[in-house]
């Protein structure tokens, strides 16, 4: 694509962002103020990367601006750049943004006082990308454009080291420790089965010591992984757990488990149900459920595996006619 593209992004990473640039050829920004913690200190974090983000864009002069929400903040951020001063790009051409709004934008109860901000912004973006029919629904009542882009397969780093490789049977539960992901079911779950390894992603710092308190002994933490070693835990395991209390959501990490052609748990809701049909297990978020998903999955790995490997095919035909439609947006 000829046109200057750059993706930023309030946090510390987001695969898809990679992922979505890589496509366009051009770069991720990550704007991300991680020594600034605790609720209180908000205000400032976003203060602060508000104003690297604003430097950025005035150095580098994009044509394109993708921006990941949430922060909805970080899109009015770049709407007021490319208001004010996106006339001054490379080639003359007037800059404008692309709204990439994942799930909690929409849905998430921390995010609900920002849907008026989400619908200004939204009718006066180039599209929005949203990753859930829901989020596509509300964007057409409000008769702004949105396309339903799901994630592309990743390009995964080469797998390293030997995390997840101790146990007779072994799953990898992907999780940050979020407030929408049902950690303590997955606790109860590891007590049922006993004979089962979990390694349990995200730092463990995020969490409340009460919660990690629960956590039987066949529970691994193993931190927050990248690269390699991430690649690495997904290629040890067995297969994957990919839970959310969010109906709406779908998961990156299911992405991932088509790359790495590693079945998956994964919470029953309507978006994942809907849009993966071969090689998954849907189960409630009980300990039960949970246990009996991953029972299913261990013994039934060999069919699931070839389930999962037939599943890229179909997610590539599904996504290319919105991201055609979404490269012709931007020319």
């Amino acid at each position: 694509m000829n046109v200057k593209s750059i993706f930023i992004v309030w946090h510390h990473f987001s695969l898809r962002a990679e992922s979505i640039a890589a496509e366009l050829g051009g770069e991720v920004s990550y704007q991300y103020e991680a020594a600034i913690k605790g609720l209180w200190l908000l205000p400032l974090r976003y203060l602060i990367q508000g104003w690297k983000t604003w430097r950025f864009l005035q150095r580098e002069r994009p044509e394109i601006v993708l921006v990941q929400s949430p922060p909805i903040i970080a899109a009015l951020v770049i709407a007021i750049w490319c208001q004010l001063r996106g006339k001054m790009t490379s080639s003359g051409r007037q800059a404008s943004y692309i709204i990439d709004a994942h799930t909690a934008t929409f849905h998430h109860k921390d995010w609900r006082w920002a849907l008026p901000l989400v619908r200004f912004l939204a009718r006066r973006a180039v599209i929005t990308l949203v990753t859930d029919e829901a989020a596509l629904n509300m964007l057409r009542s409000w008769q702004a454009r949105g396309i339903f882009l799901v994630n592309g397969l990743p390009t995964l780093s080469p797998p390293t080291g030997l995390i997840g490789s101790e146990g007779k049977e072994r799953v990898a539960v992907i999780s940050v420790f979020s407030d929408n992901e049902p950690i303590e079911e997955v606790f109860g779950a590891a007590r049922l089965l006993p004979q089962v390894t979990f390694y349990l992603t995200g730092d463990p710092k995020r969490p409340p010591s009460k919660l990690l308190a629960l956590k039987p002994d066949n529970v691994v933490l193993t931190g927050f992984l990248r690269g390699g070693d991430y690649s690495g835990l997904l290629k040890n395991v067995h297969g994957l757990v990919v839970l959310t209390k969010e109906p709406n959501d779908l998961s990156c990490a299911a992405y991932e488990a088509l790359v790495m052609a590693k079945p998956v748990v994964a919470s029953n809701g309507p978006e994942m149900r809907r849009f993966y049909t071969q090689g998954f297990i849907f189960v409630n978020n009980t300990p039960e459920s949970i246990a009996d998903g991953i029972k299913q999955m261990l013994n039934e790995q060999g069919r699931l595996t070839q389930e999962v490997i037939a599943m890229r095919s179909v997610l590539e035909a599904k996504r290319q006619p919105n991201f055609e439609k979404f490269i012709s947006l931007l020319q």
